[in-house]
């Protein structure tokens, strides 16, 4: 089975000053007159939640893989000899019928207009998502997020954004809503102008380099994206830490609220890290996860 890589960003030691388009001062100003509270990327369970899905586990099965999320199996690969095989999400219940979720499609991937475009599934950026990534509700969730440093503008410094959609309960039990999942990196690693021709032509930026990663999920108001979960992080390494694609979702407990079956895709992986997560407190919380 062939390993992926991931596009999108790392741990963060930094703060930034301004981001999409917006003066970090107006951001911070927006999250004191609301009640936007900082976010980490995934958090841990509160005992009572770890132990009412304590019955749910990932296990990795040695040999031909099965990708069938829907049946609660995912193709994977063990870890250093990378030999296939299959995560299947599992429970010591004895359910009396085998475990069904709703599948989430693969991401989408977008670039900048001077990307070249080598995989011939990348598709350049849209204003519905530029306009999203540099909006003022975006940039107040970002100024909870406590990421403040050197100043970059979204639309400039875009580098990426990976897109997943799909239907979901998280906020209110038992109603589903339609949810759009991005990580996007913005980063001034490389410089991007126009030649006489109106060509563009990139060149490595030989100052400083800086880099963000951002993971949001958002849900259509009044006809615009609004992030209702947003985490925010400097690269360490630009365009060399990790993300997370959402491979399936259902309601594991009968709580009406619904558990995720995530990949975190890592630079350079060695080794397949599938998380099974719940909803806590308004964001993602770990049960269990392989390796």
């Amino acid at each position: 089975m062939k390993k992926k890589r991931s596009v999108c960003p790392s741990l963060a030691r930094f703060v930034i000053i301004m981001l999409i388009g917006l003066p970090i001062g107006v951001a911070n100003a927006e999250n004191n007159e609301g009640s936007v509270s900082p976010r980490r990327w995934v958090n841990k369970p509160s005992p009572a939640l770890a132990a009412n899905l304590q019955h749910w586990r990932l296990k990795f099965e040695l040999g031909k893989p099965v990708d069938a999320p829907e049946k609660a199996a995912f193709s994977s690969f063990t870890p250093g000899t990378q030999k296939d095989g299959t995560v299947r999400l599992v429970s010591d219940l004895g359910l009396p019928v085998p475990i069904r979720l709703t599948p989430v499609a693969e991401r989408t991937r977008y670039v900048p207009a001077w990307d070249p475009r080598t995989d011939p599934h990348d598709k350049l950026v849209t204003k519905e998502i530029m306009d999203t990534l540099r909006s003022r509700e975006t940039a107040r969730r970002i100024a909870a997020a406590n990421v403040n440093g050197p100043r970059l503008d979204v639309e400039k410094n875009f580098a990426v954004a990976l897109v997943q959609e799909f239907d979901i309960a998280l906020r209110v039990p038992g109603k589903k809503e339609h949810v759009w999942s991005i990580n996007w990196r913005i980063d001034n690693q490389r410089i991007a102008t126009k030649n006489v021709r109106n060509e563009w032509n990139t060149r490595g930026n030989e100052g400083d380099t800086v880099g963000y990663a951002f993971w949001g999920l958002f849900t259509n108001v009044k006809g615009a994206l609004k992030p209702f979960h947003l985490a925010a992080k400097q690269d360490e390494i630009i365009g060399a830490s990790s993300y997370y694609y959402v491979l399936a979702v259902g309601d594991l407990n009968g709580d009406g609220t619904d558990e995720l079956i995530v990949r975190r895709m890592d630079f350079e992986a060695e080794e397949d890290n599938l998380e099974l997560w719940a909803w806590e407190h308004g964001g993602p919380v770990t049960i269990h996860k392989i390796p």
